[in-house]
């Protein structure tokens, strides 16, 4: 036998191992489908090319299983890519990482979610125009320009008070609905901010969600409701009216650790509507990421 024979062998082995695992899919037998599923989820990547090919099965049971394996193995990749996410320690991260930071999170939860160039392009066309018309202008323009592209040209609007779906939530869904929930469309006011130039934070209000533009003069911002800046008084005023005491606890900056765990925790109660386990254990081991950052 030849060298090559010899490297190949176990890979042609291993294919075969893969698809015969594939096969008992369709077993009956609690045990037999248990660990079919086990040496499957085992090989990762390896096992894609065969449940994609029992993803076509004309057995409608081994199409649903392999289907439902190929959507838990990519849940599980997403898990990984999010893992190894780098955001800036304790401060402001670049567009790309926040943007795939939450990408990753809503393909834990959703199907046939874009990838992040996809997004990432959506954000760079917004902020060209925005680019050149702040330069130069001071914060509190620059927050009113903001408002009236996102708001006004690109028309992102809130959702309901009673919407609570995943289409409101996921950061790809907002983009193209352009309809979202104050800490998805906060998100996405913060990334075309930050695409422009602008230092922007996400400020986690209870039931709510603003942006601040940090600056000479930092102007807080409410994507939800147009745009439109709200002073620190008029925050200070609300959370004293819902009975939230101290109140600066409530309006300081948050890191991108901190965003992307709200964000989550959003998702997490929209995907409670629709439970889909593998879903649900994805999102709480990439919780207790964020939460050790």
């Amino acid at each position: 036998m030849s060298h090559e024979a010899e490297q190949s062998e176990p890979n042609t082995i291993d294919a075969a191992l893969l698809a015969a695992a594939v096969r008992l899919l369709a077993d009956d037998h609690p045990g037999v489908l248990a660990s079919a599923r086990a040496r499957l989820l085992r090989a990762g990547d390896a096992a894609l090319s065969p449940l994609r090919v029992g993803a076509e099965s004309a057995d409608v049971r081994l199409r649903a299983r392999c289907r439902s394996l190929l959507r838990a193995l990519e849940v599980k990749g997403s898990l990984v890519r999010f893992s190894r996410l780098r955001l800036v320690k304790g401060g402001r991260s670049p567009v790309g990482p926040v943007l795939e930071g939450a990408v990753l999170l809503a393909k834990m939860v959703r199907t046939f979610v874009p990838e992040v160039s996809d997004l990432l392009a959506i954000l760079r066309y917004q902020a060209t125009e925005l680019q050149a018309r702040c330069a130069g202008r001071s914060l509190p323009v620059c927050a009113r320009l903001l408002a009236e592209h996102l708001h006004g040209a690109m028309r992102l609007r809130g959702a309901p008070d009673a919407a609570t779906t995943l289409d409101h939530v996921s950061i790809d869904r907002v983009l193209i609905g352009r309809v979202g929930s104050p800490v998805a469309l906060s998100l996405a006011y913060l990334l075309v901010a930050r695409s422009v130039g602008l230092s922007a934070v996400g400020v986690a209000i209870p039931g709510h969600f603003l942006v601040r533009l940090r600056g000479e003069r930092p102007a807080l911002v409410d994507p939800f409701h147009g745009g439109r800046v709200v002073t620190k008084a008029d925050a200070a005023r609300y959370l004293r009216g819902a009975g939230h005491y101290p109140v600066l606890p409530h309006l300081r900056d948050l890191d991108d650790s901190e965003l992307l765990l709200c964000y989550l925790r959003a998702l997490r109660r929209a995907a409670r509507l629709r439970p889909a386990d593998h879903a649900l254990q994805s999102l709480g081991r990439a919780e207790a990421l964020l939460e050790t950052c």
